[in-house]
């Protein structure tokens, strides 16, 4: 059996199972020269992350042509470090291409702006006109949440400012990059982004989208809508509401009907807002879209505009690694008490999850957003037997279906069907019900 890669394809790692034509490996270095940089693994299956390993044609084309030619198609000249790794006996070819310092990189034949590419999740795309002035602040070590909103600062709630500031003074406002000035002798303040998202009544009307919504589905597959909210309001405002909304859904519809877990939720409270947080803060605000909540019969998930950000890395999340998107509103919102230590969200999300023995939440970047899904299982313990699993499945709930057993275990209906009815005959479980309606109950000398 060959080796398996040990990381994932992410927005700094790209497999190739053979050698592609040149060009197409270029777009990737430069996708990875505008972002944090990143490697090219040759020699990898992308889906299985099965190592092929190597042939010396391939290892001779990338040592002697591929530096020239990167160096020489990409603007600014792009010089990467290319070296081999060794498992078992099989060799790969590593190409590491560094951050550019100076961006955007684009590819010399196609210009600007045709041939600038970024990386979304583990896809190399050409970048849109948003992302390319995102690069330009890069370059001006500026974030877009210290932009000036062309409106008056009396659009800010002098309530909400009040929380931080006794004294309303326009300098100390300005040193906190809650309001600027147009240039720098100038007397006419406007709100920046940071100000208008945290002190602003309704952001929406000057950022486009800036809200939450939540939805509650029926069933599984999102067709059907049982209530939806738009939450709006400062960003404190929108994370408390939005909160108190889901916990509110989850009590009422999952704990007090078909949850035995008394006074507890499927979710650990500090899990889901620690998620909702993290989508607030670190979303990009210049992409139009809002937050989504949607709550589902066997899941809660969360979505936010906007990649990982800079070096969060879908492969090591948890571990601390702390880059700010929008550091100005992460600051005002760590003084407003919603943030408690930098870095720590993601791994406050995990730790509570196993602590309360739920399934480990799954994190995934697409092309420029993320999803948080929160799974209504229990977690999978090791050297586990197939029917002790099932049988965790009844901490969580009253009644078990087919689907809840295909969905955890991952199994076909026959097998859960077929390894139901084998609790069934031990007696530890009882079927009720006929058809599609049937369902599966523990018995009460196993609770």
């Amino acid at each position: 059996m060959k080796p398996t890669y040990p990381e994932r394809e992410s927005k700094t790692l790209e497999f190739k199972s053979q050698l592609p034509d040149f060009l197409r490996l270029v777009k990737t270095c430069v996708a990875f020269a505008n972002g944090i940089g990143g490697k090219i693994i040759i020699g990898v299956e992308d889906k299985t992350r099965e190592i092929l390993g190597i042939n010396d044609d391939i290892r001779n084309r990338i040592y002697d042509e591929f530096p020239n030619s990167v160096y020489d198609a990409t603007s600014p000249s792009l010089l990467i470090e290319i070296y081999e790794k060794t498992f078992d006996v099989l060799s790969v070819m590593i190409i590491d291409v560094p951050s550019s310092i100076k961006k955007p990189v684009f590819i010399k034949s196609e210009g600007i702006p045709s041939g600038v590419y970024l990386r979304a999740g583990s896809n190399t795309r050409r970048a849109t006109s948003e992302y390319i002035e995102e690069l330009m602040r890069e370059n001006k070590r500026m974030h877009y949440d210290e932009e000036n909103i062309p409106v008056g600062v009396d659009i800010l709630s002098p309530v909400a400012l009040g929380q931080l500031y006794k004294n309303i003074d326009m300098r100390q406002l300005q040193a906190e990059k809650i309001v600027n000035t147009s240039s720098i002798n100038s007397k006419h303040y406007f709100p920046t982004v940071t100000g208008v998202l945290a002190f602003c009544e309704t952001p929406d009307d000057y950022i486009p989208e800036a809200i939450i919504i939540c939805t509650r589905f029926l069933g599984k597959d999102g067709r059907d809508i049982i209530q939806s909210e738009e939450i709006r309001g400062t960003i404190e405002n929108q994370i408390e509401v939005s909160f108190r909304l889901v916990k509110s859904w989850m009590l009422r519809d999952y704990l007090l009907v078909g949850v035995k877990l008394s006074g507890t939720l499927l979710i650990p409270e500090i899990a889901i807002r620690e998620a909702i947080i993290n989508a607030i803060i670190h979303r990009k605000y210049w992409i139009p879209g809002a937050v989504k909540i949607a709550l589902y019969d066997d899941r809660l998930e969360i979505f936010s505009p906007g990649g990982f950000p800079g070096l969060v890395d879908i492969n090591n999340l948890g571990d601390g690694t702390t880059y700010l998107r929008n550091p100005n509103l992460a600051r005002v919102a760590r003084r407003l008490g919603l943030v408690e230590k930098l870095g720590t969200g993601i791994r406050m999300i995990l730790e509570s999850c196993k602590k309360a023995n739920i399934s480990e939440p799954q994190f995934i970047e697409n092309a420029d957003s993320v999803k948080v899904i929160f799974r209504f299982l229990p977690a999978a313990e090791e050297n586990q037997d197939e029917h002790a699993k099932i049988l965790a499945l009844f901490a969580f709930k009253n009644e078990v279906s087919i689907s809840d057993v295909e969905d955890f275990m991952g199994v076909s209906r026959n097998t859960a069907t077929r390894k139901l009815n084998q609790l069934i005959k031990s007696g530890k479980i009882t079927r009720v019900g006929q058809g599609p309606s049937v369902r599966y109950h523990l018995n009460k000398s196993n609770s």
